[in-house]
């Protein structure tokens, strides 16, 4: 009996934890600066995956306080949104695209992005930290409003999702994708989005010259028919249910998009990669009792993590 029920789990770790599409793109969604590429579901054929970084240095001069608004499913020229303050003044708001827009916008007729990252790194002195930073991510047509508005950033800081004093380790802001974003063709434009989720950073109390903020994100697209490029197949067929399967493992991670607190923490902790892997899959996968049971002992562990700090 005990030699059956190993060779059981064994069938069902491998069977699970094996390197799926699926499993792949959400390894991407989650770690979108270090996963490896695949392709996603937005677009109704396969198209080429490539990663695209931008580094910005918020420009201030006697500036306190510093924002950013990013559509990361836009391949606009106005994707990004910089606004800098003075204490509780009007910001000035100036856009910008974002990374890897002007690639997108000569050699792709259609795109979809899969994943993308807002990382806020202080750069200046221990002694000199100051101010508090905070995230949020929302629906775009939400924070578009904010991105053209003009609400002083201290009030827009309490709409943030987590506040914290300014960390000298690097914030991260992860992009969470909705459903909309694997259902076929509903992401194959240049300048689509527009019921997207999109991210915002904001820092008060702070000098804004001290900091560079990274925006990464990782896109599939279908190349100008002039460059030469073969085209793709006419059809694909996008696994059922896997929109509504990858969602709800982002969901079960908890706080898992951005590191601000101990929430946040104890996710990075728990390690979702890994309760993807051995849990999700598994409780969706017919007679998977031991990847559930690995589940449950890795819940046990991630407990005592926590406590343990």
């Amino acid at each position: 009996m005990r030699k059956v029920g190993r060779s059981s789990r064994r069938q069902v770790r491998k069977r699970v934890v094996g390197a799926s599409d699926e499993q792949k793109l959400l390894n991407l969604i989650v770690n979108p600066c270090e996963a490896e590429m695949v392709n996603g579901y937005a677009m109704t054929s396969t198209g080429i995956v490539q990663r695209f970084t931008k580094f910005v240095t918020p420009v201030a001069t006697t500036e306190t306080a510093f924002a950013y608004v990013w559509n990361p499913c836009s391949q606009s020229t106005t994707a990004i949104t910089q606004k800098l303050a003075i204490g509780t003044g009007t910001p000035t708001n100036v856009t910008a695209s974002g990374p890897g827009e002007a690639f997108i916008e000569s050699n792709a007729d259609a795109a979809a992005t899969l994943a993308a990252c807002m990382e806020v790194l202080y750069t200046g002195t221990l002694v000199h930290r100051k101010g508090y930073i905070g995230v949020c991510q929302a629906n775009n047509q939400v924070m578009a409003d904010v991105a053209s508005g003009t609400t002083d950033l201290a009030t827009l800081l309490t709409y943030c999702q987590a506040v914290v004093p300014v960390p000298s380790h690097k914030v991260e802001l992860k992009w969470s994708p909705s459903l909309r974003n694997f259902t076929a063709n509903n992401g194959g434009s240049e300048t689509n989005g527009v019921s997207d989720n999109a991210l915002l950073v904001v820092a008060i109390g702070v000098n804004p010259t001290d900091f560079v903020v990274r925006f990464t994100t990782v896109v599939e697209y279908q190349p100008k028919f002039t460059l030469g490029q073969p085209a793709a197949r006419v059809t694909r067929a996008t696994p059922v249910g896997v929109g509504e399967r990858i969602v709800t493992a982002l969901d079960s991670f908890g706080v898992w998009w951005h590191n601000l607190g101990n929430a946040a923490a104890a996710a990075t902790r728990m390690g979702y990669r890994a309760s993807y892997a051995i849990g999700q899959v598994a409780r969706m996968t017919s007679g998977a009792i031991g990847g559930a049971r690995a589940l449950g002992r890795l819940e046990a562990g991630t407990a005592l993590l926590a406590l343990a700090g």
